[in-house]
């Protein structure tokens, strides 16, 4: 009985996500959410990289104002991000099923293109809010650890701020690969966008120390 009920739950998934993947091909979604997910997921991952600099280089070594600034941080990226998103695609998406009306002479209410719009406006704003709420969760981890005494503040900022490039690198390869240029080169400019945060961060707060 329970091999059928997993049966039954793994094709009802399957039949799910398939469609799902015929909407977003119908409103032709994918690159937005591409768009999207890099876009604030950088933001994120940079911004969780200035406080870390930032409070590092001020001497303040507190694992509690780090974690605190990053949820902080999270959740108003994630609220923002969401509602931004949701209504800019809702109007956008709006435009453009009343678009097809005029060109066809008829109603799109409830017509798969309805539909397919639809679940482009909820999942961009999905994108929108979870890529830099977790990008900037990730870089903050480390001073989970350092709260628990488990390792030194420096050693959590080290981890952050490697956590941090390692994930912008990532990010511009993701780019490389999207765009089908070079992968590296993606790469390394994304990594230079994270060393000049770095670097501003250290110049705008080193006067002040």
């Amino acid at each position: 009985m329970s091999n059928r009920l997993i049966s039954s739950l793994k094709s009802y998934l399957l039949e799910k996500f398939e469609n799902l993947q015929d909407l977003l091909e119908i409103s032709s979604a994918g690159e937005i959410l591409r768009r999207y997910f890099v876009m604030n997921a950088f933001d994120g991952a940079l911004t969780m990289l200035g406080f870390v600099v930032g409070a590092y280089i001020s001497g303040s070594k507190n694992p509690n104002l780090i974690l605190s600034a990053g949820l902080s941080a999270s959740y108003a990226m994630a609220i923002s991000g969401f509602v931004g998103a949701l209504i800019t695609e809702k109007a956008e998406r709006e435009r453009k099923v009343k678009e097809l009306e005029r060109a066809m002479f008829t109603k799109l209410d409830n017509s798969l293109i309805d539909k397919a719009s639809d679940t482009a406006v909820v999942l961009a704003a999905l994108t929108d809010a979870l890529a830099p709420m977790l990008a900037a969760l990730t870089s903050a981890s480390p001073y989970i650890f350092s709260r628990m005494g488990l390792i030194s503040f420096d050693v959590a900022t080290f981890i952050s701020v490697s956590i941090t490039l390692a994930l912008v690198f990532c990010l511009g390869l993701f780019l490389g690969r999207v765009s089908k240029g070079n992968m590296i080169l993606y790469g390394f400019y994304m990594l230079l966008a994270g060393l000049a945060v770095s670097l501003l961060m250290f110049l705008s707060t080193g006067p002040d120390i």
